[in-house]
């Protein structure tokens, strides 16, 4: 049950509220100038296909490997935080 709830939280987390926020974040946003630079590069090159579908598949696994690594360290961060509660003896 307790796992359960901490999954909750962090999709919602993670998925949503967490968005907003990194939106917000000028290095961020930089970074993902930069991403779209490189693509426009990229694509100007004129790949063959399969090599473009190739490189696709590999950024999108990268990209969801990423978004469970932020997962991962937000669940491990708010576990973090609740043995912190208890150690000062608030919960």
């Amino acid at each position: 049950m307790e796992s359960d709830i901490l999954h909750v939280i962090t999709k919602y987390m993670t998925a949503e509220r967490l968005d907003h926020f990194i939106l917000g974040d000028a290095q961020y946003r930089s970074g993902q100038e930069k991403i779209g630079q490189l693509e426009r590069e990229l694509s100007r090159m004129g790949l063959p296909k399969e090599v473009r579908l190739a490189m696709d598949r590999l950024l999108s696994a990268n990209n969801e490997n990423n978004a469970r690594y932020s997962e991962l360290a937000y669940m491990q961060g708010f576990k973090d935080c609740a043995a912190l509660l208890q150690v000062i003896h608030l919960i």
